[in-house]
């Protein structure tokens, strides 16, 4: 945008004294001192419509691009390498609407196309045309949902949307409420600090060191270690939560799982026991509704009635399947979530709804401002005002991220929504099956149907292909834990398995991933394939398998998944 030119002011004529000419443009302008911020204000809507005139079409064309059959989901560049292709130059002079237009090019070129239906990588995928008009609403607002004041109508939506989502959950409806965050993990981090500071108040006020030293705490007894409880298939912000909580990684319990990555409720039951006798306070336990790798639900209404017998904070971590409420036929998972004190749930993950939208949802609606607010005056001016947000969490400003599942749920329903669950699981039935019928090739981690859209599973190279199928014929009853005795078959399996991910992910073709079983012994990391992108057909399905089988042939021709060792048959596969 050109400045505006200065006044033009002449010397003052010989003779005169005390007075200055001025021109007629100059004179005009300071006798009507209101045109000058409305011409500013007319040049800020042309400069915003000439921007958005530039980028709109390059978004729809981007959009429309990303469905061709032959794109690629990713032009893959090494760091370095990507570096010298991108103008990364930040200068003393701006590249103005023109030169910003390419840098957009560059980047839409540069990155991961999530609109591709064959990104199948991480557990978020593509938006929708109501998430992108949204995030635009959202940035002409420029708002901050701290305070009432000043985001009055984004804070009436957060409230109501928690309220609704809560209502799903089954919390009591006089009470439900809860506050939108940025992630996953901050949600799960808000959870366990509200659950320390209700269980250990003294903890907030003077912190670890006093509670520690002190002879008698506020309820009357000595101090004792907090201790938590998860899965072993959990994710990983528990332990992140822990040290920033100051709990301790070493006071996070992993309680084992079945042979299906669901938490062994008796187990969790005694080792809560053991650790009252050990003399620790135990004061929180998580259940996973919907595990990140396998997509496990733990058994949420027997977790929640320990939790409640031992007087347990009984939080449930649904960031990845507490979707599954607008599921027709799946919502008996997260049977007992009613039962919790708090719920993550991540719109963002499977709704797509854009990232990031996460919410701790709570049975009492008062319980962040009353563990976390510090009212501070100069913010809060009106103390404890429920309608002040921010009071509650861990931070001040906050982007009002609740709006995007407000519209999505506003634009498409809850029947929308429920329709959009089912297609997906559609999508990972219909996946797995074709694993099935690709034995021994391809195998099958679980031998149960997914229970959420995680589809994990093996390449299995030829030489090892009589083992897998071994295994397959005698240990499919699930009755033992998941694991192989045969050192050859797991090297190799393992050796495929990131062999083929590696070519595969710098091909651009499909973008998938491979995982790890945590805390399991002896079984291989393994493909893990998410189905929640809503345009995968079962064209884009069968060319995966066939391209992974493709690579693993090729591999398996130049005997690159040779391993020397002993070849017995595994025992204890869920296959």
């Amino acid at each position: 945008m050109t400045p505006p030119a200065p006044e033009q002011i002449t010397e003052t004529p010989p003779g005169t004294v005390g007075t200055t000419t001025v021109k007629p443009s100059a004179t005009k302008a300071m006798s009507q001192p209101e045109e000058q911020p409305q011409l500013q204000q007319d040049a800020v809507v042309a400069e915003l419509e000439r921007l958005l005139s530039s980028v709109v079409p390059l978004a729809l064309e981007y959009v429309a691009d990303c469905r061709r059959e032959d794109q690629l989901v990713v032009e893959y560049h090494p760091p370095a390498e990507l570096e010298s292709l991108m103008d990364l130059a930040l200068e003393a002079d701006g590249c103005g609407p023109d030169g910003i237009t390419e840098t957009i090019k560059e980047a839409l070129k540069y990155s991961v196309r999530c609109w591709n239906p064959r990104f199948m990588d991480k557990l978020y995928a593509t938006t929708n045309p109501i998430g992108v008009v949204t995030e635009l609403v959202m940035g002409v607002l420029n708002a901050n949902s701290h305070v009432y004041h000043v985001s009055p109508a984004f804070t009436i939506i957060e409230i109501a949307v928690v309220r609704a989502l809560g209502g799903f959950i089954g919390f009591p409806e006089d009470m439900r409420g809860g506050l939108c965050t940025p992630s996953g993990s901050m949600s799960n981090l808000l959870a366990v600090i509200t659950a320390r500071n209700a269980h250990f108040p003294e903890i907030k006020r003077n912190g670890f060191w006093d509670y520690a030293t002190t002879a008698v705490t506020a309820n009357g007894h000595p101090p004792q270690k907090p201790v938590m409880f998860t899965s072993e298939q959990s994710h990983y912000s528990f332990d992140k939560s822990a040290f920033v909580s100051g709990i301790g990684l070493d006071n996070v319990l992993s309680v084992p799982c079945d042979e299906y990555g669901r938490m062994i409720p008796a187990k969790l039951r005694e080792m809560i026991q053991a650790s009252r006798a050990r003399g620790e306070r135990p004061f929180f336990v998580n259940a996973t509704a919907g595990t990140t790798v396998l997509g496990a639900f733990d058994p949420l209404r027997e977790i929640g009635q320990i939790a409640r017998e031992e007087g347990l904070w009984f939080h449930v971590d649904g960031s990845w399947g507490g979707p599954m409420i607008f599921s027709s036929d799946r919502r008996h998972l997260l049977d007992g979530a009613e039962l919790a004190d708090s719920f993550t749930i991540n719109p963002h993950k499977m709704l797509g709804v854009p990232v990031m939208c996460s919410f701790l949802l709570s049975r009492d609606r008062a319980m962040f401002n009353r563990h976390n607010a510090l009212h501070a005056d100069y913010l809060f001016h009106d103390g404890a005002n429920p309608y002040d947000l921010g009071d509650g969490t861990l931070g001040c400003g906050r982007r009002p991220e609740s709006v995007k599942m407000f519209m999505a749920w506003k634009y498409y329903g809850t029947n929308g929504l429920t329709k959009h669950v089912d297609l997906l699981r559609t999508h990972a039935l219909f996946l797995d099956s074709q694993i099935r019928i690709r034995s021994p090739r391809l195998l099958k981690v679980l031998d149960i149907e997914p229970e959420l859209l995680n589809v994990c599973f093996w390449y299995v190279p030829a030489s090892l292909r009589h083992i897998a199928a071994s295994s397959i014929s005698t240990n499919s009853n699930g009755t033992q834990p998941l694991q192989f005795d045969d050192e050859s078959w797991v090297k190799g399996v393992e050796a495929a398995t990131k062999q083929i991910h590696g070519i595969i992910r710098k091909s651009g073709k499909f973008m998938f991933d491979y995982a790890p079983l945590h805390g399991k012994q002896n079984v291989p990391p393994f493909f893990r394939l998410i189905t929640h992108q809503p345009a995968l057909t079962e064209k884009d399905l069968i060319a995966l398998l066939d391209e992974i089988e493709r690579v693993g042939a090729d591999l398996d021709a130049k005997g690159a998944f040779h391993v020397s060792g002993n070849s017995s048959q595994p025992n204890g596969c869920a296959c």
